[in-house]
């Protein structure tokens, strides 16, 4: 009797952790892990996306259309943001893979955040942002690639997809 009562506490906990799916802390831990986060968001008055730290803040405008590239890109510090850098003109998915490893050379995971404000660009799909994406890091063998969705600054879930 037991053992029955125990499976079946066992099934109850893992049934509520199932469906409550990894906890804030939990996320936190699998998004810091990443060599190389690609955050899409909304960026208003600009057509730059911006590489700070181990983020790369991706400009929703540029999922819209169907070719991505040219993408500009400027390195940014992060103990001084403001400071304008050269920017990289990024021309093909081979570039971008490039670009990060130069900036992360041991990346080999890598995090897809979708922020809040991505789908106020009018014309951006999040299904499409996510094949565009997946299909560039599958090129990176031996990696892979988590999905997070951002909301006021904070991630809200975590989905491994490859």
């Amino acid at each position: 009797m037991k053992k029955f009562i125990a499976a079946l506490a066992a099934a109850a906990t893992l049934s509520i952790m199932t469906a409550c799916g990894a906890s804030k802390l939990e996320l936190q831990e699998m998004s810091s892990q990443c060599d190389v986060n690609v955050e899409i968001r909304q960026v208003l008055n600009d057509s730059i996306s911006l590489f700070v730290g181990n983020t790369l803040y991706l400009n929703a405008k540029q999922m819209v259309p169907d070719e991505m590239y040219p993408l500009l890109v400027s390195t940014r510090d992060p103990s001084d943001f403001q400071k304008p850098t050269a920017t990289d003109i990024i021309n093909t998915d081979e570039d971008l893979l490039n670009y990060l490893r130069r900036v992360a050379p041991a990346m080999v995971q890598v995090g897809l955040v979708i922020g809040e404000s991505a789908a106020n660009e009018i014309g951006f799909e999040e299904s499409d942002a996510i094949k565009k994406m997946t299909a560039i890091f599958k090129k990176m063998e031996g990696g892979s690639l988590i999905l997070f969705h951002e909301k006021s600054g904070e991630i809200t879930d975590g989905k491994k997809l490859f």
